[in-house]
């Protein structure tokens, strides 16, 4: 039996949270919603973020017949602004605003989600959290019509570690895919699982968190990456979400029915923090170097939760044998993804981006 069976005992609380929305179905006011379209409309929630931006500029240069449709807090904002420029229709769309998300999900057949429970937003004064969050807007495109959801998610920690090892977030996110995939109206529900973001090497806050590497150099004059194991083989799956994410996306898009209630690993390269380091040596000519941490909880967190949730996600890839994905690496979906996407945007084959030429890119 599922481990979320018992889906309708949130749904009190959604309901208080479409209340909180004070939305009157019979008396909302539509003139402004949009129009119908030949093409596949297609909202993508979060559109300047990260994943959101990297999904809505893949779909922007396919010649699949999609009308990408950029949800934001911010219509005015720079990255906005640059996905309008590119052909999608931005729309002002704030999640705890029912009104805006009705008028943006009105007559699209996709959507997009990603939501963020490390959000300083949650848990509101209301006791709305980021899984009732993420339910109340699947009932909510559920109810309007949409289609096809992919939803940004993860495994249940709980259930491939028989609860030896849970991380929080994980379950969460596994929680509101599941309820994706119960509703009824939906043709296609699919969670895409993101691998370790590449861009994170990008950033001095991830880099003073592992030891300084690839940024900041340690006392010998070392690039060190310092933290735990991953376990077993240690093969860590590395996402590029600015180069490959979104089109693997894409490429869910444009045969959603054939993967339907299964969750979809989203990554770009395996390889093991040694190699890593090893690798990044080789292209930079810099010195580099792996230091484990003896165990994750030796993982420096300084209370923040985010942090927190990393040394979790650490015991629990070691329970696991170093499966991060509760199943072994299985990175042909992802090609196969990547090429359909590809084809679709009228490009060249293309295969997805290595750490190797990551780094080349980024720092040689």
């Amino acid at each position: 039996m599922p481990l979320f069976t018992a889906v309708p005992s949130t749904m009190t609380t959604a309901l208080q949270l479409n209340a909180r929305y004070k939305y009157q179905a019979a008396q909302a006011d539509n003139t402004n919603a949009p129009k119908m379209t030949p093409t596949k409309t297609i909202a993508v929630y979060g559109a300047t973020g990260a994943q959101g931006g990297a999904v809505a500029r893949s779909l922007l240069q396919s010649t699949d017949g999609f009308h990408v449709r950029a949800l934001t807090r911010n219509r005015s904002s720079p990255k906005a602004q640059q996905l309008a420029h590119l052909g999608a229709e931005v729309i002002q769309a704030d999640g705890f605003n029912q009104d805006e998300m009705r008028n943006a999900l009105t007559g699209a057949w996709g959507f997009w989600l990603n939501t963020d429970h490390h959000d300083p937003a949650f848990p509101t004064a209301d006791g709305i959290d980021d899984t009732i969050y993420g339910q109340t807007l699947i009932s909510l495109a559920a109810e309007l019509g949409v289609k096809v959801l992919i939803y940004s998610t993860c495994e249940s920690s709980t259930e491939h570690s028989l609860g030896k090892a849970i991380v929080k977030g994980m379950d969460q996110k596994n929680k509101v895919f599941r309820y994706g995939a119960s509703q009824p109206g939906f043709d296609a529900v699919i969670g895409a699982i993101p691998g370790w973001y590449m861009e994170n090497f990008l950033s001095p806050e991830y880099a003073g968190c592992f030891g300084g590497f690839p940024l900041q150099s340690d006392a010998e004059g070392y690039l060190t990456f310092s933290s735990p194991r991953l376990g077993g083989p240690g093969e860590v799956p590395w996402i590029d979400i600015e180069d490959d994410f979104g089109d693997i996306i894409h490429g869910l898009f444009l045969d959603p029915t054939s993967y339907h209630g299964q969750t979809v690993q989203c990554f770009s390269d395996t390889i093991t923090f040694e190699k890593l380091t090893e690798t990044f040596a080789e292209v930079t000519g810099k010195k580099a170097r792996f230091v484990p941490q003896a165990a994750p909880s030796d993982f420096p967190t300084y209370g923040v939760g985010a942090l927190e949730e990393i040394r979790d996600i650490y015991a629990f890839t070691q329970h696991m044998g170093g499966n991060f994905f509760g199943h072994p690496n299985a990175i042909e979906t992802s090609k196969e993804l990547k090429k359909a996407s590809l084809k679709a945007k009228g490009q060249p084959d293309s295969k997805l981006i290595t750490i190797r030429e990551y780094f080349g890119k980024h720092f040689a």
